[in-house]
This record gives C-alpha cells, structure tokens and sequence, in this order.
C-alpha cells in the first residue's frame, strides 16, 4: 500500500497481481509506505481510509482527492497464480509438490476461504461493505504495464516496471476440468462481475484524473 501526499494518490496492493513491483516504481514518488505483513500490506481501501483517517479528515485531503488505484487479476487466474507460487516459492505456507490444483480448491485453504468461512475475494479490496466501488481506477493484470503507464503519463512521473516476487513455477494447474471450471466461477461470482466492468470504470477514471490534473495546472 502506498499513499502520495504530494501526487495526491493511493495504491492499494492486491496479492499477486506485481504489486512488490509497483510499489518499487512509485516509492519514490509516495510519502507513506505500508508493508509488513500480508494483511498490513495488502489493506483494503475502505480499512485504509480509516486508518489514515490523520490525513484524509483534513480539508485540505480529502479521500475523494486521491486518484486511488489497484491491479486485478481474472478470479480463476489468479488462483492458479497462488497455487504456482506456494508450490514452487520457498514460502511458509508452502504446499505439497503432489498436491494437485483440484485438491488445493477442495482444501478451502486461506487464499480461497477465510477462517470465518467468508470468500478471499480480491474485489474486497476496492469496495465496502455495501460493495460500492472505492478505486477509481482497477488496472487488469493482463494489460498492466500499458495502463501503469497510462498512469504514471497522466501523473506525469517517470516510474519504470519491473518483475519482482514472481512464481517460480509457470506451467502448472493450467489444466481445469470444466465442472471445476464452473464451480470456481460461480464462487468467483462477485468478482468476475467488477472484472467484466473495468474497461468502462477505468475509461471513467482515467477521464476524472486527467480533470483534476489539469484542474490542479490549471
């Protein structure tokens, strides 16, 4: 997580969608840096904007003048990418080298389920408790680098992207039979429905940061 007082902007950092990788790009252009823990680092924008209450409660910074973005990751890849990265990666949790990817599903384990019996979903991270969106910008992995751009253009900063903290194993759990396919979606209902929607949520953001830039020029 990373705020930007000077920038006026705050990323939230998903789990692996290269959000080690953004945080060293714009580090040098953020005051505030939050890392630690996974559950530190990896805060929801809603937990955010009550913990740094000290800021965004003053007139001068509020929340809502904050270009506040994230990266997505579709559901079912993003799962896979877990499962690769606790196979392959010297990690505490790390799984079983014959545990197949159907088996880690039916584990329920912590990436999937909580403790409380309540869904891992990556689109927590962007909304509250009512569901409403929170970011103004959810750049989709698959295209990170050109919309990271996009943004830092817009920002107009210069803040290169590298690799960092990837999955050391690439080519397995790539095989889903389509009943487990189907399974995961329908459990992955509440975020493949903001997924589906970025390309017109992030045209609409986009189009409010380069307002309030040329507000701010202005």
């Amino acid at each position: 997580m990373l705020i930007g007082v000077r920038q006026r902007l705050v990323f939230v950092a998903n789990t692996k969608t290269g959000s080690t990788a953004i945080e060293q790009a714009l580090a040098p252009h953020c005051e505030i840096m939050r890392g630690g823990t996974p559950a530190q680092k990896h805060m929801q924008l809603a937990q955010l904007a009550q913990e740094y209450g000290f800021l965004f409660n003053q007139p001068a910074h509020p929340l809502d003048s904050y270009f506040k973005f994230g990266v997505m990751r579709d559901p079912i890849q993003w799962i896979q990418s877990w499962f690769r990265y606790r196979k392959g990666n010297d990690v505490e949790s790390r799984l079983p080298a014959d545990m197949t990817l159907a088996q880690f599903w039916a584990r329920r384990d912590w990436n999937i389920q909580r403790a409380n019996g309540t869904k891992y979903l990556q689109s927590d991270l962007f909304t509250d408790a009512q569901g409403r969106l929170l970011a103004d910008v959810i750049i989709p992995h698959h295209d990170l680098n050109a919309h990271f751009q996009a943004i830092c253009t817009a920002l107009k900063i210069k803040a290169p992207l590298y690799q960092a903290n990837v999955s050391r194993l690439q080519r397995i759990g790539d095989d889903i039979p389509e009943s487990l396919l189907a399974e995961m979606r329908e459990f992955y209902a509440e975020d493949y429905a903001l997924f589906n929607r970025l390309p017109e949520l992030n045209a609409a953001g986009m189009a409010q940061l380069a307002a309030r830039r040329a507000g701010a020029e202005g």
